[in-house]
């Protein structure tokens, strides 16, 4: 892309659009981006559109200049990945300006625009009466989860963030503004809905709402004596035909430079303002330290917003596999990442975690039953549980040591994981890593589906070509 020249055409078309760099705007925008990776990469301009037509203008100025991975789509700035919202010497549409949502209780649709964050949502759909299927953090942006596929507290019973988008107001190659629901453009719709950034600019969110009081939840850290009891209970609620639903359980053990430790935590959720007989043992485990316990009754938005305190969120990688449901090869990835751990124990303010993400039948069960999605799962692939390998750092001279850590963890994990024949393929688009191909990891007729849906609402390839970001139709 000649940068100076699609600058021009968008200032053409306003001046107000373009934020170049010596300027205080440009620099408050590079710093809202959550993640080193992502405020290192300086693009040449942010293009901030202030309505859906000032970004279908952007498109059809930048188009007739446009090459390789040179422009990028940022919402909320909130990925960890590197390159999927920004972009270096090239040109980034931000939609920051992008705001507002509303509440539709006679269709029990929520309508949010693709510049808001989680917790204005869950506060204006809360203070109702009603909840929605949305991030676990208020700081989230909408599209990290809307098009990537997104957990949630409901999901269990509701299945994944993107199954719950009814409808997406989105920009096209063409620079037309259309829909994609059931109804119309049904394929784009079902694409979307963990197909990432590939078809298009997402301009609005419409998604479904339902009634929901006070919930029971929040944090449990305990000692590392306890761990393999909670591995045991995740992997027999997994398998239990009859669980409830109306629950949420995400197991960590991390390291923390701070404390000098490593401590266990366990994250639970229940719809209801008491705890179920499903989350006692993950709720009464032992020992654990009773002063960071945050189990309470709280609201949607209450527990959203509560965080991990005042950590500075640096060099921040994700990356994760997927296996089945399974005790011994859960312990065996505890210990090697505590094996690998020992690499890089040394490494200046190193945050260093595993966790277990819980898939149940039932929500992939929930995804198809409100359309489908993206990935092509099927209630014969789960129960699954998703490992993440989630750091944090200070210096860029530690990426090769601390990267070439977690890559470990995982590479021998999956073997492990294909020795015991309990690996599988799928990997969960949000907490992938660039060198993941995420849609090769739906399967060859999936993929393929994509790719001709792709085609039909990019004929020019545009979105491919000349967009950013790791996770490609086709991996380059």
């Amino acid at each position: 892309m000649s940068n100076a020249k699609a600058i021009e055409a968008v200032k053409a078309v306003s001046t107000n659009l373009v934020i170049l760099p010596d300027n205080q705007t440009y620099d408050d925008l590079v710093n809202t981006y959550f993640t080193e990776w992502e405020r290192e990469l300086k693009p040449a301009a942010f293009l901030c559109p202030r309505s859906t037509s000032e970004v279908s203008d952007i498109v059809k100025a930048i188009k007739p200049f446009a090459f390789k991975k040179t422009f990028a789509i940022c919402g909320a700035g909130q990925q960890a990945t590197l390159g999927v919202a920004n972009v270096r010497d090239g040109l980034t549409i931000h939609l920051r300006n992008l705001k507002g949502v509303e509440v539709d209780l006679k269709r029990n649709i929520v309508s949010v625009a693709a510049g808001e964050r989680w917790g204005n949502v869950h506060a204006k759909v809360g203070s109702l009466g009603y909840g929605v299927v949305g991030q676990r953090h208020s700081s989230g942006g909408i599209g990290g989860d809307a098009v990537q596929l997104g957990l949630a507290y409901f999901s269990y019973a509701r299945g994944f963030v993107c199954d719950n988008v009814i409808n997406y107001e989105i920009v096209l190659a063409s620079g037309e503004i259309t829909n994609a629901n059931a109804e119309t453009n049904a394929d784009l719709w079902v694409s979307l809905k963990g197909g990432g950034n590939n078809f298009g600019i997402v301009t609005r969110y419409d998604l479904a709402i339902f009634r929901q009081g006070d919930m029971w939840g929040g944090k449990v850290f305990y000692f590392q004596p306890g761990l393999s009891s909670q591995i045991q209970s995740l992997v027999e609620y997994l398998h239990d035909p009859d669980a409830d639903l109306e629950v949420h359980i995400c197991v960590s053990l991390g390291y923390a430079a701070a404390i000098g430790d490593h401590l266990c935590m366990n994250d639970v959720f229940s719809m209801k303002p008491t705890m179920p007989k499903a989350l006692e043992p993950f709720a009464n485990v032992q020992p654990q330290i009773d002063q960071m316990n945050s189990l309470r009754v709280d609201t949607l938005k209450g527990l959203a917003d509560e965080s991990f305190g005042d950590v500075t969120a640096n060099r921040v990688a994700k990356m994760s596999t997927t296996v089945k449901a399974d005790t011994g090869i859960l312990e065996y990835a505890i210990q090697t990442y505590r094996t690998c751990f020992e690499m890089i124990k040394d490494v200046t303010n190193i945050l260093f975690s595993i966790t277990f993400e819980l898939i149940p039948v039932q929500l992939i069960s929930q995804s198809i039953a409100r359309g489908g999605n993206a990935t092509g799962l099927t209630p014969s692939d789960g129960p699954l549980v998703v490992i993440l390998i989630y750091t944090s750092y200070d210096e860029r001279a530690d990426d090769e040591k601390v990267l070439g850590a977690a890559k470990q963890v995982l590479q021998l994990i999956e073997t492990e994981a294909q020795n015991r024949n309990v690996f599988h393929p799928w990997l969960y688009l949000n907490y992938a890593f660039p060198n993941q191909d995420v849609i090769g990891s739906y399967g060859v007729e999936r993929q393929a589906w994509l790719q001709e849906v792709g085609k039909k609402f990019d004929v020019d390839g545009f979105f491919q070509i000349a967009g950013t970001g790791p996770f490609k139709l086709e991996k380059p």
